[in-house]
């Protein structure tokens, strides 16, 4: 028989959106399409119930219950004992952990609810078929133009970080970085105004941490691996996290790049809401940049490291370096070099460019400065170590001068630049004669003359200087030019300076 089932379109539309929901209780979804069956022409309760697998003793049921209290009366009626327990908020919150690929195991953990019951839950939830589950891809194209424009801030990535804090409402952001598989951070890097506690943290607290040894590549919150209580009766949080008011805690390890490892760490205060699916999409969209710009900052710390080690030693021995453009502007110069430019005697600047007093020789300089600097990009170019010796007004001894190309040739060049080493026989050179007998096996009186005859003296200086015969200054010449495989005065100068330069990287005996 017809059936005469009539619907207005709130209650179609309240039936639609139960049967369709992925939240509604299978019995509920099937007893909405029950009857929204039944409004249709031509449904009796026989065909309804085979195309529903019931009886039509229970669509006629439903029917009524629908007649009488609207979409209210599909619902199962309040059974006698014990309360609900799991409340409609805890279920949201299972989705959401569900959805964020966390197990069964560790959801029950987290809501403090059995795994059985956590599965039945999910069970329930199960989606319609064809229904969209993916979150819309999260726009992080500023987020990657500061990640990357930061690392050339004077304190790298603060800016960045600082634009992650705001763009996810979180209390704190900072990255922890880690060198040669040390078991606490070497340093963290935050926004530019550290967390209070931060050192404690780091040499005291650490070792506490609640999110170590995260699978790399993953975003983990607090709350996905402990539940309330656990997490609040960490001592992590009664020594450290309380006394900021710190209640949530995100984590993700982004991977190791030249032996130094990078956490990244957002942190939300207890009165704000737990971390969700929205900042989770957003830092693991983040991952791959963050390690490449974890790579670039290591190359950074590396080199300035490097440059001050190297700054450092060869001003302690007492040499000079003057990086300047192909014209002679001087763009760097260390303690030494510039304590030689200050005596204004033979080598002086002028409107910050490297000039000599002889003309001659300063256009031999600014010759040799051109051909070093275009032999850094053009390896075809003439240039070449070149040394000379610079003539000081004042009368005192000459400066040892080498000209060299900025860079080696391996290294990639981003400007045309030539490197000037200077050595001031005025100042204590006892390292440079060290230097000379671990690296060429010279006696100290070998050492002694090399010296001397790298300052451009005679034979006849450099003897009485040493208070011995020319005779024996020639032996000592012989035996140095052999050890030292040169033919030339010139050379030595070149190869002393060198020597001076490379001392460093040798192990002292």
């Amino acid at each position: 028989m017809a059936s005469d089932f009539q619907l207005n379109d709130d209650e179609r539309a309240r039936l639609e959106e139960i049967a369709k929901s992925p939240h509604s209780p299978p019995s509920l979804a099937q007893r909405s399409k029950i009857i929204l069956a039944s409004a249709l022409s031509n449904a009796s309760a026989i065909d309804i119930a085979q195309q529903h697998g019931v009886s039509p003793a229970t669509v006629r049921r439903w029917r009524r219950q629908f007649s009488i209290l609207g979409s209210e009366g599909l619902a199962d009626a309040q059974r006698s004992g014990a309360r609900r327990q799991i409340s409609d908020a805890m279920r949201a919150r299972i989705a959401e952990l569900h959805a964020a690929g966390r197990d069964t195991r560790r959801i029950a953990r987290n809501i403090g609810v059995s795994q059985s019951s956590v599965s039945r839950i999910l069970r329930q939830m199960k989606p319609a078929v064809g229904a969209n589950t993916e979150a819309p891809a999260p726009d992080i194209s500023a987020l990657i133009r500061e990640l990357f424009e930061s690392l050339a801030d004077t304190t790298p990535l603060a800016r960045f970080l600082k634009s992650l804090q705001n763009k996810t409402n979180s209390f704190y952001c900072g990255l922890l970085v880690f060198s040669n598989k040390s078991m606490k951070p070497s340093f963290i890097l935050a926004d530019g105004q550290p967390l209070e506690g931060e050192l404690p943290y780091i040499e005291k607290y650490y070792k506490k941490e609640l999110l170590l040894s995260l699978p790399e590549g993953k975003v983990i919150t607090s709350s996905d691996l402990f539940s309330y209580d656990e997490f609040h009766g960490s001592e992590l949080y009664q020594e450290y996290l309380k006394e900021y008011g710190v209640g949530h805690i995100l984590g993700m390890d982004i991977g190791t790049v030249r032996g130094v490892a990078g956490n990244f760490r957002l942190a939300r205060l207890e009165s704000d809401e737990d971390f969700g699916a929205r900042e989770r999409a957003l830092c693991e969209a983040l991952i791959p940049y963050l390690r490449a710009a974890l790579n670039i900052l290591v190359m950074r710390l590396d080199m300035e490291a490097e440059k001050e080690a190297l700054s450092a030693t060869v001003s302690g021995m007492s040499v000079g370096s003057i990086l300047v453009d192909p014209d002679g502007v001087v763009l760097e110069a260390n303690p030494p070099a510039l304590a030689i430019l200050d005596q204004h005697d033979g080598l002086i600047l002028t409107n910050n460019r490297l000039v000599l007093d002889e003309p001659a020789k300063s256009r031999l300089l600014h010759d040799l400065i051109r051909k070093n600097a275009e032999r850094k990009n053009n390896f075809s170019a003439s240039g070449s170590a070149r040394a000379m010796m610079v003539e000081r007004p004042s009368g005192r001894e000459s400066i040892s001068l080498i000209v060299r190309p900025g860079s080696g040739a391996k290294q990639l060049a981003i400007r045309q630049t030539a490197l000037i080493h200077l050595v001031d026989p005025a100042r204590p050179r006892t390292s440079v004669i060290d230097a000379l007998i671990h690296l060429y096996g010279l006696t100290p009186a070998e050492a002694k003359v090399a010296l001397f005859l790298s300052n451009g003296n005679s034979i006849a200086e450099t003897a009485r200087a040493s208070t011995t015969s020319q005779n024996t200054t020639r032996s000592h010449i012989r035996s140095i030019f052999s050890k030292m495989g040169i033919n030339r005065q010139s050379e030595l100068i070149r190869t002393v300076l060198i020597s001076v330069a490379m001392l460093p990287m040798q192990t002292q005996p």
